[in-house]
């Protein structure tokens, strides 16, 4: 008890540290800020776009620190730089690919003449849009070691997929005038990071093995592999601290520390986007969506499910079907 109540203050002091920094740092932009050679007339690029970075527009853009409100996928195309990411330095190059989460503090130094990446700018409101409860564990799955290690070194024959991918999420959103507009743009980024998902589990297989990880993120890669079969009937910290043999305060340190995220975010997280399925996709009423979920009656999942998208689930089912 003693050594987790040591190691829950140097957890609880770094994550700290980095949430301050973001808060008090001055450079946070949304995805049309990074743009302003580019007037962004279309609604949904500043949801989702993407762009090719030279040099002289990562030093102009990328060079001092930046929390960006989106997910960021970095493709370096050429050349060599510095990535900073939560004060942590990592060299990347031609074919490394840097995943960075919206709880991620950086900037790109020392890059060469020759630098050159594709960044994918992705908003946490559009992720929300496109994550069936599938997509949302393929992204935690591997997020324990990437938020912490953002940097993985790929293939040239991926890094070509990867590019396609990217192409072809620009032609969907270019084309406006396509009766399904969105749902092409949807189906291209989930193509997109399911392509990503399996170049990370064949470059990461360590982790299926937990060889090399540290036992946080042991503790952590637990406890999300039993978020994703007990999250319907058990929305409790404590059920999954107990399952994992630690106290609900040390878990909640851990999964901080390792993911930026919280047991409680990630818990409301999953229940939000079945929430959002059930609604869209299947025929149970309401009251039955809020039993199928476990919530103590139709009326605490209204109020849940109102404070994360904004409206009540009868006006959410209905704004879908129109």
């Amino acid at each position: 008890m003693i050594y987790e109540h040591f190691i829950g203050y140097f957890c609880e002091k770094k994550t700290t540290k980095v949430l301050t920094e973001m808060k008090k740092h001055s450079d946070i932009k949304n995805i049309d800020e990074l743009f302003p050679l580019y007037k962004v007339t279309n609604p949904m690029r500043k949801k989702i776009n993407s762009m090719v970075f030279y040099a002289n527009d990562v030093r102009a853009q990328l060079s001092s620190q930046i929390y960006i409100n989106a997910s960021v996928t970095l493709l370096v195309l050429s050349g060599n730089a510095s990535l900073c990411a939560n004060f942590r330095k990592y060299p990347i190059e031609r074919n490394s690919i840097a995943l960075l989460s919206v709880l991620h503090l950086f900037q790109i130094e020392n890059c060469s003449d020759d630098f050159s990446c594709i960044c994918l700018f992705v908003s946490k409101t559009f992720m929300e849009e496109m994550d069936p409860t599938e997509m949302i564990y393929v992204r935690t799955k591997y997020g324990v070691r990437l938020y912490s290690s953002p940097v993985i070194k790929i293939e040239e024959k991926d890094a070509e997929l990867l590019k396609m991918r990217v192409d072809e999420i620009n032609r969907s959103l270019d084309n406006e005038e396509h009766y399904y507009y969105k749902q092409m743009i949807l189906s291209s980024v989930i193509a997109f990071f399911l392509d990503m998902s399996n170049l990370i589990e064949h470059n990461l297989q360590n982790l299926a093995k937990d060889v090399g990880l540290s036992r946080y993120e042991k503790l952590t890669k637990s406890f999300i592999e039993l978020l994703t079969t007990n999250y319907r009937q058990e929305h409790s910290v404590n059920f999954y601290a107990k399952k994992l043999n630690i106290t609900a305060h040390y878990l909640t340190l851990i999964v901080k520390q390792i993911t930026g995220q919280s047991v409680s975010e990630f818990i409301f997280e999953m229940l939000y986007s079945d929430s959002r399925m059930l609604l869209v996709q299947s025929k149970l009423s309401i009251q039955e969506i809020a039993a199928l979920l476990h919530f103590s009656d139709q009326s605490s999942f209204g109020k849940f499910f109102k404070r994360r998208s904004g409206h009540s689930p009868f006006s959410y089912r209905g704004k879908t079907e129109e």
